[in-house]
């Protein structure tokens, strides 16, 4: 194409424009698909915890900590997928509502460790009979061989890629499939 000649416009399939022409359908979209599965099960758990004054990030911070001693911040952000500014608000919010506490690290004065105190731990046994029973729930609606089955292909799912991306542009390139790029 010499520098004067102009691309020629690709005309869309009706209803749809360009860029739409050249993307999976918007129904297909895994992110899309696993963010609508995400706010459906929350949906299941929200008014539950709302009556105990809890959002789901402090319901999974909460959780974390009642399956070990204690975490630093960072820890505990890797463990609950949120970031570690946010679980620092959180365990501050938890903090001063006696959920949590926070200790200095013995091994790293800059570090603190948080841990769940026994008011948490009560808190949590009498939220999780009524937590068992919305996955009762979920599991009624979708079955259990179902369920199972969700759990192993999102973990490998996780697994698969799990590993840095490949740097942008190089798993578009003309001629080249993803394989091509690794």
């Amino acid at each position: 194409m010499t520098k004067r000649q102009r691309p020629r416009a690709v005309a869309p399939e009706a209803g749809k424009t360009v860029a739409a022409n050249n993307m999976r359908r918007f129904d297909q979209s895994l992110p899309m698909t696993l963010l609508k599965a995400h706010e459906a099960v929350l949906r299941t758990f929200i008014p539950h915890l709302r009556a105990h004054d809890l959002s789901t990030q402090q319901w999974r911070v909460m959780r974390a900590l009642a399956e070990s001693e204690s975490l630093d911040v960072s820890e505990l952000a890797s463990a609950c997928s949120l970031l570690r500014p946010s679980v620092s608000r959180i365990v501050q919010n938890l903090e001063g509502r006696k959920i949590l506490q926070r200790q200095p690290c013995d091994r790293d004065s800059r570090r603190s460790l948080v841990s769940i105190t026994s008011f948490g731990r009560e808190l949590i046994a009498e939220i999780a009979p009524e937590s068992e029973a919305r996955y009762q729930y979920i599991e009624s609606q979708y079955g259990a061989e179902n369920l199972s089955g969700l759990y192993d292909l999102l973990n490998e799912l996780i697994e698969a890629l799990d590993r840095a991306a490949p740097p942008f542009g190089t798993l578009g390139a003309e001629g080249e499939t993803p394989s091509d790029c690794l």
